[in-house]
């Protein structure tokens, strides 16, 4: 198999995985290489670090459950491997530039719920 397609083989896998704790060990686990050579022929392939990608696509996944379901944003965090809801926030915010919270609404058409001062 050219490592090309051994990349987009394992971009299948990961985005079907999601769910799962993904992180750069059990990835090289289930790819049969190191964790060193994986990320760097991944990194060569994709442009993307692969934990940046993982959580790219964790993130994206995570605005579609929010805005598609009714799960709480906690029931949408531990479902893609999040500690807590606050971890979540934090990364969620760090890509969408908003709170999971903020964008559900805005998804939603309601107004962003906005902090009195």
């Amino acid at each position: 198999m050219k490592t090309e397609d051994f990349i987009h083989d394992l971009i299948d896998w990961i985005d079907n995985n999601l769910e799962e704790r993904l992180d750069i060990k059990t990835v090289a686990k289930r790819a049969g290489y190191s964790r060193w050579h994986l990320q760097r022929m991944f990194k060569e392939h994709t442009g993307l670090p692969m934990g940046e990608y993982i959580r790219a696509q964790k993130m994206k996944k995570s605005a579609d459950m929010l805005a598609s379901s009714g799960e709480t944003i906690v029931s949408v965090a531990i479902s893609l491997g999040f500690d807590s809801q606050q971890s979540f926030t934090r990364s969620f915010k760090r890509q969408f530039g908003q709170t999971p919270g903020d964008w559900r609404r805005a998804e939603n058409g309601q107004p962003a719920a906005h902090a009195c001062h």
